[in-house]
């Protein structure tokens, strides 16, 4: 139960991150600045939104017929085997490296950090 909650509040947090079309929130993308800024408890909240979604596209796919998201799919096999803390230790560490970057949205980070390096290794 306590991972379904921490699903459900994972959701919440990107659905208000995002921002919705009827309130005409500006979409907001988590960047070096905010992830320095956030608690550990939050960046793992994003992982685990981020994670979400990438799932949902890969389920909707399964659902569908249709090949699974290839950027997705390279992400997922990037991270396997990782906890959320090293997740979010090697994002930190990539934007502490980086002063002149942190304004590189996380998602970016997690490509040419975690994705790129081991797709290049194949």
């Amino acid at each position: 139960m306590h991972k379904v909650l921490t699903v459900f509040a994972a959701a919440i947090l990107a659905a208000g991150l995002i921002g919705s079309a009827a309130h005409a929130q500006p979409k907001v993308v988590v960047d070096g600045h905010m992830w320095l800024n956030s608690t550990p408890e939050t960046r793992k909240v994003f992982l685990i939104g981020a994670a979400n979604g990438l799932a949902l596209d890969s389920a909707y796919a399964k659902r569908t017929g249709t090949p699974p998201p290839v950027a997705g799919a390279m992400a997922a096999k990037a991270v396997e085997g990782m906890t959320l803390d090293q997740i979010s230790d090697r994002i930190t560490r990539w934007y502490e490296a980086n002063p002149g970057r942190r304004g590189v949205p996380v998602m970016g980070v997690i490509w040419v950090d975690l994705v790129a390096p081991g797709a290049a290794r194949k």
